[in-house]
């Protein structure tokens, strides 16, 4: 009997897996963008492999008013880089091994901490979520944070059940680096800290204990040591930044505590399928309900787990309203694996299997146009702005020219590091021959795709 449940569970992972990565591969390479964001860290990595010169920024928050986070997701690249001799195809490399590793990391912990089936019903509806579809292949910081909130799950779990010092130390590091990939991970860390209080002051499972506190702490803090580099050469700009941005008159202009939800409702259309403000809400309040029965229900580390779930879903809607600006749907990427583990621990807690299996057959229906239109090629990627430029250097080899871009605001990002990738040089004598990038393509352009070159006949 155990042998026919082992195999039956390994085929189930398999089907799931197979699943998973269908959605997440099929095309990568022709779906993977190559915009400001990566040509900023191509760069920076070519920097440090060609150069020997070391950053010490990461992504800045929100806008060029912002302040910078860690440089660790840049540094997390350069295997990848090496392997393609510094060419954005490494990129692709990144996204399946990332992908590859939330999967295997999610079954393993969401097994441990609840059961098989909570894992396998987790990573099929994970697997089949239009929105995730679209954010796995895209290669940047917020792709991190799923995998940050399931390792501190695990590592919360840990410290409830053994509370070694070895445990404080991994948390202080998973909320330390996850924290400077991106900073809405700042939710976790008060949910992390959340449920340490109430461990210490209200469960009393332990006692406190400045060891640890002191671990944790410094684990934490040292993350953040190559912005504190940065500020020590810099008149401590970043810390400036940081303060401004919070402290300052101008970040209340135009504040409007309501324009989040208009965001919020976006992002939830994968679940609720309509872009419906007043759904939203109902699904709000019922994933409210549905926590608090859980809370209720479950004992130890789950009842824990749900109180300060609960406190989660209570404090994030309240800093978007103080923030009043709009923020953009990968904002609220952190509670991914939140809905989808009280959905389905709430289904398999009323010992109605049949309901999930169910609700996976409507949400795929209903979801199946943006599932499908998610896999379609990102025309002005990196797959065919590269093409370009090779095309660009078959025809100018060893040729006087230069490149010009007719192009709409922010198409342009991505050539230049493919330019020099592929050491095309420019003479930068505008009396030379000018080749031309076009979008949209323009009569006897050569063309890829959506996008135009015009050779001019000295280079033909």
């Amino acid at each position: 009997m155990k042998k026919r449940q082992f195999i039956i569970q390994v085929l189930l992972i398999g089907l799931v897996f197979a699943l998973f990565a269908f959605f997440r591969f099929y095309n990568l390479d022709k779906r993977v963008g190559f915009d400001w964001d990566q040509e900023q860290f191509s760069t920076q990595i070519r920097e440090i492999i060609v150069n020997h010169k070391l950053t010490l920024l990461g992504p800045r928050v929100v806008s060029d008013t912002g302040f910078f986070l860690g440089p660790y997701f840049t540094y997390f690249l350069i295997p990848f880089y090496l392997l393609t001799n510094l060419h954005p195809s490494a990129l692709i490399y990144f996204l399946i091994f990332f992908n590859i590793l939330f999967f295997t990391a999610s079954f393993f912990i969401i097994k441990k901490l609840f059961r098989f089936q909570s894992a396998i019903f987790f990573l099929l509806l994970w697997s089949v979520n239009p929105l995730l579809i679209k954010y796995d292949a895209v290669p940047w910081w917020p792709l991190t944070i799923p995998l940050g909130v399931i390792l501190t799950w695990f590592t919360l779990y840990k410290i409830y059940k053994s509370n070694t010092i070895k445990d404080w130390f991994i948390l202080g590091a998973i909320l330390g680096l996850f924290m400077n990939m991106h900073f809405q991970f700042i939710f976790i860390i008060l949910f992390s800290g959340f449920f340490l209080l109430n461990l210490v002051f209200i469960e009393k499972k332990n006692k406190f204990d400045l060891k640890k506190i002191l671990s944790f702490l410094l684990t934490f803090l040292v993350f953040f040591t190559p912005l504190l580099l940065f500020d020590l050469r810099h008149n401590f700009l970043n810390i400036g930044l940081f303060t401004k941005f919070f402290l300052s008159k101008e970040t209340v202009l135009n504040h409007d505590p309501n324009v989040w939800f208009i965001v919020f409702t976006n992002f939830l259309q994968s679940f609720i399928f309509i872009k419906s403000e007043l759904i939203a809400k109902i699904f709000y309040f019922v994933l409210l309900i549905i926590i608090i029965y859980l809370f209720k229900k479950r004992k130890k580390f789950y009842k824990l787990f749900y109180l300060t779930t609960l406190f989660l879903w209570l404090i994030f809607p309240l800093f978007f309203i103080l923030y009043g600006k709009r923020p953009s749907e990968y904002y609220f990427i952190f509670l991914f694996p939140f809905i989808l583990i009280i959905i389905i621990d709430f289904i398999l807690m009323s010992k109605k299997k049949y309901v999930l299996y169910f609700l996976i057959l409507i949400f795929f229906s209903l979801n199946i146009q943006k599932t499908l239109f998610n896999l379609n090629v990102n025309k002005f990627g990196l797959y065919y702005k590269d093409s370009v430029v090779k095309k660009i250097k078959e025809r100018v080899i060893n040729k006087k020219f230069n490149i010009s871009f007719d192009v709409p605001l922010g198409r342009n990002t991505g050539f230049r590091y493919l330019l020099d990738h592929y050491k095309i040089k420019q003479t930068g004598n505008w009396d030379d021959p000018l080749v031309e990038i076009r979008i949209p393509p323009k009569e006897n352009d050569i063309k890829v795709e959506e996008i135009g070159i015009k050779i001019p006949k000295e280079l033909r």
